[in-house]
């Protein structure tokens, strides 16, 4: 057995450790292995550099990207010998693990030398050239040199097109979020439409990830946005992966507060789950649309996209879904204000609950029905729902513990205290926002806990300066934050 032959079956091995979860063996075989390639062939020969590089590999599976790059350096710091290729994928190594380690700058400084000597050993046409591309391209994006990124890119994404390899998906993402971080307003994703429909998928799926990281929210937000419309141009508005991508659309338009996006996202997701008859998907989707519409402000026809749903639940005709689906309507119109029509959706969801398996749905609903009833009066309704749910309800659950408050005021005969503990949460508010705001700004703060959220009125005693009404804002939001989670309790 050779040097060579040598070394990859010990790398085999410590891969196996690490599948395992055998990490510091699989370390300590890797360093026996560099030991012994120092001891019979010399430290900088080929089996040292050799061995240096495999540790490295393991290192970088095993999370420690800086112990990898060192280990890479050593490898690099070999000559070249007979093999120049395995040379170049030492210094093309030793650049990604810097760009894992944080160090950017000297990650860039190694690919810049790995695409020197693969332009020189590779040609500009060829695959071995591109694979040194794609990660300077990378660590340039993450270092701001937009410029110098899409040079890298734009000579990447052609070559791994032209030769039909599976990296032309992650280029042409990486391509995408470029072009987004830069600015451009043009088309992001211009080459989706030279490829097969798989690797359009994988570009979808990939892009969609790397907006998590590299480019700030409004440019992530942005680019989803393209690659969604592109989605729909090439592979129809009903393909999974366009519906998968308006999708997260509307995860991130919610997330920055762009109600009307997210709304209008959910309405094409909604619109191709219509289309393809997939019925237990649209009434998901609707359920989320109500949910936007809400947020929006747009009350009546959010309610009324709940009936939607509740009526889509129905023709499905599974218990579960229909208890659900009524389950949501009824928390809307309790939100809204809207207590009799509420309490109705609640006793038709717990009867659908009743017919189904899942006795945690079976006991939130009538905890949420028993606590209307309670509310609007009706006590004798109220204890038998709050009784029932309480039985199938684990003890520890927040539910629980509301509905068992309920039926203790009810039974003793007193009022349950809701009022009481909304009007000083609104108080609670009030007080943190007056007590931060300038003395002298306001004439009038009124706040009222209405369908879940905080409304305001704001009187001011003169007219505010522009960094007086940033700071009001600051605080009202730091309120909302320090507060909402109490209002649905």
């Amino acid at each position: 057995m050779n040097a060579s032959s040598a070394s990859m079956s010990l790398l085999d091995e410590a891969l196996t450790l690490l599948r395992a979860g055998r990490v510091a063996d699989a370390e300590e075989l890797m360093k026996r292995a560099v030991r012994r390639a120092a001891e019979e062939h010399g430290e900088g020969s080929a089996a040292w550099a050799t061995a240096q590089s495999d540790m490295g590999n393991v290192l970088l599976r095993a999370q420690q990207p800086a112990w990898a790059a060192e280990c890479f350096r050593a490898a690099v710091s070999a000559p070249p010998g007979e093999d120049p290729q395995r040379h170049l994928g030492y210094r093309l190594n030793l650049g990604i693990a810097l760009a894992l380690s944080g160090r950017l700058d000297e990650a860039a400084e190694a690919l810049r030398e790995s695409r020197e000597g693969r332009l020189a050993h590779f040609g500009r046409e060829h695959l071995g050239y591109a694979a040194g591309l794609e990660p300077l391209a990378d660590v340039l994006l993450r270092l701001g040199d937009f410029a110098g990124a899409l040079e890298a890119i734009d000579e990447a994404v052609p070559i791994f097109q032209g030769a039909g390899h599976p990296r032309v998906a992650s280029a042409v993402a990486l391509r995408g979020v470029i072009l987004q971080a830069d600015g451009r307003t043009g088309p992001l994703f211009p080459a989706l439409k030279n490829l097969p429909d798989e690797q359009v998928e994988r570009v979808a799926a990939i892009a969609v990830a790397r907006v998590q990281r590299d480019i700030d929210p409004a440019a992530a937000y942005m680019l989803v946005a393209h690659l969604a419309n592109a989605l729909r141009e090439r592979l129809g508005p009903d393909h999974a992966a366009t519906v998968s991508t308006f999708g997260a659309l509307s995860q991130q338009a919610g997330e920055r507060g762009d109600h009307n996006g997210r709304v209008a996202a959910l309405r094409r997701v909604l619109a191709a789950y219509d289309r393809q008859d997939l019925a237990e998907e649209a009434v998901s989707a609707a359920t989320d649309l109500a949910r936007a519409l809400s947020a929006a402000g747009e009350t009546d026809k959010s309610l009324d996209t709940y009936e939607d749903a509740a009526a889509r639940a129905e023709r499905i005709g599974r218990a579960e879904g229909i208890s659900q689906a009524l389950f949501d309507w009824g928390l809307a119109l309790q939100d809204a204000g809207r207590a009799e029509p509420a309490a109705e959706r609640f006793g038709a969801a717990l009867a659908a609950a009743r017919r189904g398996d899942d006795r945690v749905l079976l006991g939130h609903v009538g905890a949420a029905y028993g606590i209307c009833l309670q509310h609007l009066g009706r006590l004798a309704e109220a204890r038998a729902a709050l009784e029932e749910c309480l039985t199938v309800m684990d003890p520890r659950d927040e539910a629980a513990s509301a509905a068992r408050g309920h039926l203790v005021a009810l039974l003793d005969g007193e009022d349950c205290d809701c009022a009481r503990a909304r009007a000083a949460l609104e108080e609670a508010y009030r007080d943190f926002v007056v007590s931060r705001t300038p003395d002298g700004l306001l004439a009038r703060f009124d706040v009222r806990v209405v369908a879940n959220n905080f409304m305001v009125d704001v009187e001011f005693q003169r007219q505010p300066a522009e960094d007086e009404v940033d700071r009001l804002n600051q605080v009202l939001q730091a309120g909302h934050a320090e507060f909402i989670r109490q209002v649905a309790g």
